[in-house]
């Protein structure tokens, strides 16, 4: 099955100047920056260009980088020093050319994973680093569902009340595509994990949340996050 979807379908909640998350992207958002400034280092040696891979309305503001804001739509971009209208799975720059990239905001949701590492592990200099998030199909949500551990699921989430489509992964499918692009996992970090367990049973938002701060000194299994973290390095060779 075809992964990702049409640049229009995506264009009514993406070609926008703001965006206003609803409280489960809010917390989410706040978990994947904290975890950036711990796994991305201050700069490269080797390239100081930084890519903001789906960047949307968002800057990464860490470090010495200089980056470079890609999106498919220009409204979200408007005014950055360093802007390219583009579509991940088909990335604008020359081979070993980026330092790092940080794709999160669960872009990969929208995307064929394959095409889109591929394309950055082409874009990295020599162990560039790679941060990235996606939404895992081992999450408690489709425990006794559908979509539970499969490689890859078009499941309908909601956001801002509002329900809609997104692709889900296992990260047993997300690594191996990693492994096979010659890339080195540093990190794996888990977010989302009781909540989501929450979210099973049918919690709000709100509840859900309360009990994912309550309990955060306590983490279960890393495979019951909803949404999962990668820190990596790239090999610098082209497959």
């Amino acid at each position: 099955m075809q992964r990702g979807f049409k640049r229009d379908d995506l264009r009514p909640r993406y070609d926008v100047d703001r965006i206003d998350e609803d409280e489960w992207h809010t917390y989410e958002g706040e978990r994947v920056l904290a975890l950036m400034a711990k796994y991305l280092p201050d700069s490269n040696p080797l390239s100081v260009w930084l890519l903001n891979a789906g960047a949307g309305v968002y800057r990464i503001g860490i470090g010495r980088w200089q980056e470079i804001a890609l999106d498919l739509f220009a409204a979200p971009i408007e005014g950055r020093q360093y802007a390219v209208c583009g579509n991940i799975e088909r990335l604008p720059f020359r081979p070993h050319s980026l330092g790092a990239i940080v794709c999160v905001g669960e872009v990969l949701g929208y995307c064929d994973p394959a095409k889109v590492l591929a394309e950055f592990a082409q874009a990295l200099v020599p162990s560039g680093y790679l941060i990235f998030d996606f939404s895992s199909s081992r999450s408690p949500r489709y425990w006794f569902r559908e979509p539970y551990a499969k490689a890859a699921n078009l499941v309908t989430d909601t956001y801002n009340g509002t329900p809609e489509k997104t692709w889900v992964y296992s990260p047993e499918y997300v690594e191996g595509i990693l492994s096979n692009l010659g890339f080195r996992i540093s990190s794996r970090t888990a977010i989302n994990t009781w909540s989501s367990l929450a979210k099973r049973f049918q919690a709000s938002n709100s509840t859900a949340l309360f009990i994912e701060r309550k309990l955060k000194w306590l983490p279960p299994p890393a495979t019951w996050a909803d949404l999962m973290m990668i820190a990596a390095e790239a090999s610098g060779i082209s497959r």
